[in-house]
């Protein structure tokens, strides 16, 4: 992608600092037989009229331009000049690109078919100055049967919308300057008349229209973080820090900016109860030690994320894959919030076995309802330190299976293994590092 930030920085203003958007066309520059045609383009049409940034004009016959690449750029000023557009969005979808592989599996030959799609978005001002471009591609790939013709075409809408959706973040993000604030909760002077809407992300940095006089201008240099807004209304919005502080009085610029996501590693402690096999001398609720590794969403309110937890007892091991989802709530922001989830859990168990006739060790597979509360505690910009408590329902791993030397796979004996049976649950605690990603 490339950028003419002079022309941005000139949208940016119409778009942000006006009550009157900029006004939009897209069209089509294609002139071979895979061309954009009216529905790509008012499926395109509707993703930038969603986004609140743009007022859009229909060009109705005239998105079709029938022009040579060379005097495109003056049929551009002259169609701005007669509608009044300020953008342009020009569209061309290239010829989509197939190729077959063939791979041997279960005795059989078996042919994927690959297609990938790409639409190609050029950004145009009302007087003919190319002010970006991206690409945007969606790929698939499917068995061959010789009856089954890939979907090229709805590839190529989805991939026009996703150019789209895209455009607006990478192109075209909202820029705001307000004087920073110290409170927890915040008012900007923007709101939906201007395109910000509740639960935009955006990127803060101190900003300075000369060198600073004295210590107090200096100090309002420090503010920088990520903010959220949590409500929009017709002229201004209130907001919350995800990261970093703001120093009360400074003068700040706010961009906007894809969503920040939490990396965390953590150590869980997990109480099994379990019934004896050979070797273990009664039943028992023992402490299984866990290492989880996971990714979340970071923004205050909805939660969702997941992770992969690997660990056991002395004679057993598990990795587990986990979804969960909830809310996250500011207590403090944004040094100090409360995480609530919930979700489910898929475990695949692995234990010792005792027999010498047997060329496997013992597997099963477990699901557990989980429910769980963390409290995170951000002590830096990015990174922070969280801990939590969690309540596990789960089935019981009561068939073990194993394979004998002959190849032979069979239900595991009692005397053949070390736990007959084992549950996950019912509490766990945990606690580990996190990591802001944005």
């Amino acid at each position: 992608m490339r950028f003419y930030r002079s022309a941005i920085i000139t949208l940016l203003i119409t778009g942000t600092l006006s009550a009157d958007l900029p006004r939009l066309a897209v069209l089509s520059i294609d002139f071979d037989e895979f061309a954009p045609d009216s529905v790509i383009i008012g499926e395109v049409f509707e993703e930038l009229s969603e986004s609140g940034r743009f007022q859009m004009v229909d060009l109705g016959n005239f998105s079709f331009m029938d022009t040579s690449p060379d005097s495109l750029l003056s049929s551009l000023r002259t169609l701005a000049a007669e509608r009044a557009i300020d953008v342009f969005l020009a569209l061309e979808i290239l010829n989509p690109e197939e190729s077959d592989r063939t791979v041997f599996r279960n005795d059989s030959l078996i042919t994927y078919r690959s297609v990938s799609v790409h639409v190609l978005g050029r950004f145009y001002s009302g007087a003919g100055s190319l002010i970006g471009t991206i690409k945007n591609t969606v790929s698939r790939e499917e068995t061959l049967p010789n009856h089954v013709t890939l979907d090229t075409y709805g590839y190529a809408i989805q991939s026009a919308r996703e150019l789209a959706s895209r455009a607006v973040l990478e192109l075209f993000p909202i820029e705001i300057n307000f004087t920073a604030s110290d409170s927890e909760v915040f008012t900007v002077p923007f709101g939906i008349d201007q395109g910000v809407s509740k639960g935009i992300i955006m990127a803060v940095v101190a900003s300075s229209s000369g060198i600073p006089d004295n210590i107090y201008d200096y100090q309002h240099l420090r503010s920088r973080g990520l903010l959220q807004i949590m409500d929009s209304r017709s002229t201004q919005s209130t907001a919350r820090l995800l990261s970093g502080m703001l120093i009360d009085g400074g003068d700040v610029t706010a961009i906007e900016q894809s969503a920040p996501a939490i990396l965390f590693l953590e150590y869980g402690g997990l109480m099994m109860s379990s019934e004896p096999g050979a070797g273990i001398e009664d039943d028992a609720a023992e402490w299984s030690n866990n290492v989880r590794l996971g990714i979340e969403t970071a923004k205050w309110g909805l939660s969702l994320g997941g992770g992969v937890t690997t660990g056991g007892l002395e004679h057993s091991s598990l990795i587990g894959i986990d979804l969960q989802f909830g809310t996250r709530i500011p207590i403090s922001s944004p040094s100090l919030g409360l995480r609530l989830t919930g979700g489910g859990e898929l475990a695949f168990h692995m234990q010792d076995v005792r027999s010498i006739y047997l060329a496997s060790n013992a597997t099963a597979i477990s699901v557990a309802a989980v429910g769980d509360a963390t409290m995170e505690c951000l002590f830096s910009g990015h990174l922070g330190f969280q801990v939590g408590i969690s309540g596990v329902l789960s089935t019981a791993v009561d068939s073990w299976t194993v394979q004998e030397l002959n190849g032979n796979v069979r239900d595991a004996e009692s005397d053949e293994i070390y736990y007959t049976e084992l549950r996950q649950g019912p509490i766990g605690v945990h606690a580990g590092l996190m990591y802001f990603i944005f």
